[in-house]
């Protein structure tokens, strides 16, 4: 199913405008000329400080197959010319891991949280321009009624914690699957959009521009998570959906 661009031209403005003086600092820097010896030269040169930077909140498809950086929300952020934070749990949702079915990810993590749960500790350790939401592939137990509220709850929390921070959510799917919305349709979006606009969300479908595509050989041998080749997929379809919204991509 082909996403929908409908979206809200004042949200869309707003999330740009946060974006504006991104694509200033991203641009390369010219390099002074200097008349010395090449090795007592001191050249200013951007610093990681100067690049914008991402949180992606989610599940084990955000997680990836093991480093983070080889997360396809990271490697997407790589190609975008950003900074990339990963707090992604699996088994974790809007729904799932918070009160209602809390568990024990592990020895040393502990108990489990839901992705509103999660946000005040990480607002102590990072100021992200930009958070990704990922999840809800875990929420399918769940009435559609709830996962909206859950969704609702975890966007407020994002702006409580970062206000200047652009939100993006990603449309619920899975690789295997890729045209199937999983209960979650374009009315329920579009009604959540309308919720936020103010908020300036930008809803993205990633997944969905795999449609018609026989994915089989993007899946681990769960038959669900993507492989190796299927990050690969994900990253550049994040990119492709990113890129509709925000600065281009980085060469």
């Amino acid at each position: 199913m082909r996403m929908r661009r409908c979206f809200d031209l004042a949200a869309i403005a707003v999330t740009i405008a946060v974006f504006a003086g991104v694509g200033f600092v991203l641009r390369p820097q010219e390099t002074p000329t200097v008349m010395v010896d090449p090795s007592a030269a001191q050249v200013d040169r951007p610093t990681a400080a100067t690049r914008p930077s991402v949180l992606l909140i989610g599940d084990s498809y955000t997680a990836g197959n093991g480093l983070a950086e080889m997360s396809y929300g990271c490697m997407a952020a790589v190609r975008m010319g950003w900074l990339c934070d990963l707090s992604a749990v699996p088994g974790t949702g809007y729904i799932s891991g918070g009160q209602a079915n809390r568990f024990i990810v592990d020895p040393y993590t502990g108990p489990s949280t839901s992705f509103a749960e999660r946000i005040p500790n990480l607002a102590e350790k990072y100021q992200p321009d930009l958070v990704i939401l990922d999840g809800g592939r875990n929420d399918l137990f769940a009435p559609r009624d709830d996962v909206f509220r859950a969704m609702t709850a975890a966007i407020d929390e994002v702006h409580r914690a970062w206000p200047k921070a652009a939100i993006v959510l990603v449309r619920p799917r899975l690789l295997a699957r890729p045209a199937d919305d999983l209960g979650f349709g374009d009315e329920f979006f579009d009604r959540l959009q309308a919720q936020h606009a103010a908020d300036g969300l930008v809803v993205v479908d990633p997944i969905s521009r795999l449609a018609g595509i026989d994915t089989s050989g993007m899946l681990r041998a769960d038959g669900t998570h993507p492989n190796q080749s299927g990050e690969q997929a994900l990253s550049s379809t994040l990119v492709d959906s990113l890129q509709t919204y925000f600065i281009p991509v980085k060469t």
